[in-house]
């Protein structure tokens, strides 16, 4: 096994190495943007620096200081670096915003653009304050470190967070006979945005090139608008490569300055607002979908509160009442002389069927009884017996495809509750010859039309389990109850399937 102090050493050794020829591409680079050696050393090397070091583990930080001051002494050696100590202590002093940025706890990407933009602002404070300090121009150096600091260092957290959240497997035969997924749009995408940055910075005339910053926000916009914050930075990255090739054809720096840190800022900001708003939407789609599982498992308890009392109160107040009967025909045959006992008896047995009547009624609002019993299918073909839609002169079709297996117990309730809602509006109000039932699935959803070639439903809906309070159960079960009344009347329900929950009580 190799130690854990190799590994460290081998780690810095390959860091080391790209980060110090990353540098010097990059100062290369900056040498023909900034004028001068010492400047371009505050561009993107700069940039690079922050950027690794904010992204990297903390014992990773002193190989790759000691490489960039390694650079600045052998740069100094080579074609002189009269100001590298100061750019020395600048790179140490800007080590403060770095330490308490990796100290704060960041939850989410839009904060961590926040929190970048801000640890490159402070540094970039820090070393042009040296830098004025020192009496060299402080604005310019400014200038560059934010121009660099901002460009490089979400460049860095775009290439970071990829490594980061790719899923990085073994190279085998199993992933060789996959087929590659070039994703062929987006980068059609990317190609087109990229021109598009490119002919913008290329093809506008010399009146209108300090316009560019302006319509390089287009392609940024699109791409945060499509891809988030990672389309937004890397927009970023796209219109710095056109910026700066198209420097070759305009001589300004300072607009080209100017313009790298213009487009910058509006990719962190602009990407930092895109996810902030996509993070809430999630959040509140998380919410809803949780908030509809609270409403769906209350309705699970509901019925079966309504279930255990309807069958509680079937059970003792159908018994009390057998007994009240039986007791008043023992008193009519214990006095049979006795016309006041005769006729209280009988009274008695009357108002206690009134009473069984009563109950039966509420036994029926609070559960159906029938689907204790019975399937919903034949719940619903009693419903339409017990209607008597035939002797109203209606006729019935019914084409039922739903097992119960596939329904819980609020979905049976509700669509029988429909049902139920629906064949009372019909004989109640439709005036119709003919009414037609279909439940099927669909997908993923269950489907039920009731449908009648009558004149339509009042304009108020009956109350109880109206069409109001079958509505609010429907979409507290995650469906939607639809009502039409052009040609007769249409009630379509729709929900998402669910599996049947088995209660043991």
């Amino acid at each position: 096994m190799i130690s854990r102090f190799t590994s460290y050493v081998a780690i810095s050794l390959a860091a080391s190495f790209i980060f110090a020829a990353g540098w010097f591409c990059l100062w290369s680079i900056g040498l023909h943007l900034a004028g001068g050696p010492v400047l371009a050393v505050l561009l993107f090397p700069f940039g690079l620096r922050l950027g690794l070091l904010l992204q990297s583990p903390l014992p990773y930080w002193p190989p790759l200081l000691l490489s960039e001051s390694l650079l600045l002494y052998w740069l100094d050696s080579e074609i002189g670096l009269p100001a590298w100590p100061l750019i020395q202590v600048g790179s140490l002093l800007t080590l403060l915003p770095l330490l308490i940025a990796r100290r704060q706890r960041v939850r989410n990407d839009w904060q961590q653009l926040l929190v970048l933009l801000a640890t490159v602002t402070v540094a970039a404070l820090l070393q042009s304050l040296l830098w004025h300090l020192a009496g060299e121009d402080g604005l310019t150096a400014l200038l560059l470190t934010l121009t660099g600091g901002l460009t490089l260092t979400s460049t860095c957290m775009l290439i970071w967070h990829y490594l980061t959240r790719a899923t990085w497997v073994p190279l085998g035969p199993a992933l060789v006979d996959q087929p590659v997924d070039w994703r062929f749009r987006h980068l059609v995408w990317y190609l087109l945005l990229f021109v598009l940055s490119l002919g913008l910075q290329l093809g506008l005339p010399d009146s209108l090139v300090r316009f560019t910053p302006f319509c390089l926000a287009i392609p940024i916009m699109a791409m945060a608008w499509r891809y988030g914050w990672q389309g937004a930075l890397l927009a970023t990255l796209m219109n710095t490569v056109a910026l700066m090739a198209g420097q070759a054809w305009h001589e300004h720096p300072l607009d080209l300055l100017l313009s790298l840190l213009a487009q910058s800022l509006t990719g962190l900001l602009l990407g930092a607002g895109i996810q902030r708003q996509r993070e809430l939407n999630q959040a509140l789609t998380r919410q809803l979908a949780h908030n509809r599982q609270l409403t769906e498992r209350l309705l699970e308890t509901e019925e079966s509160i309504r279930k255990e009392v309807a069958r509680e109160l079937h059970d003792d107040i159908g018994q009390t009442i057998t007994a009240i009967r039986t007791q008043a025909g023992i008193a009519q045959r214990l006095a049979p002389d006795n016309p006041g006992v005769g006729q209280s008896s009988a009274l008695i047995d009357t108002l206690s069927l009134g009473i069984y009547d009563a109950v039966r009624g509420l036994l029926g609002r609070l559960r159906p009884r029938q689907l204790d019993d019975m399937s919903l299918e034949q719940a619903v073909r009693g419903l339409l017996r017990e209607l008597e839609l035939d002797r109203h002169g209606i006729v019935t079709r019914l084409e039922w495809q739903l097992t119960d297996e596939r329904l819980s117990d609020a979905q049976r309730v509700t669509l029988f509750r429909v049902c139920q809602e629906g064949l009372n509006n019909v004989v109640k109000h439709a005036n119709a010859s003919s009414v037609r039932i279909r439940a099927h699935q669909q997908g993923e959803r269950l489907q039920l039309l009731l449908e009648d070639d009558g004149c339509g439903l009042p304009e108020q809906a009956p109350q109880g389990y109206g069409l109001l309070g079958i509505r609010e159960r429907v979409q507290a079960l995650g469906g939607s109850l639809q009502l039409s009344c052009i040609r007769g009347t249409q009630l379509t329900l729709s929900l998402p399937c669910r599996k049947r929950e088995d209660h043991h009580e």
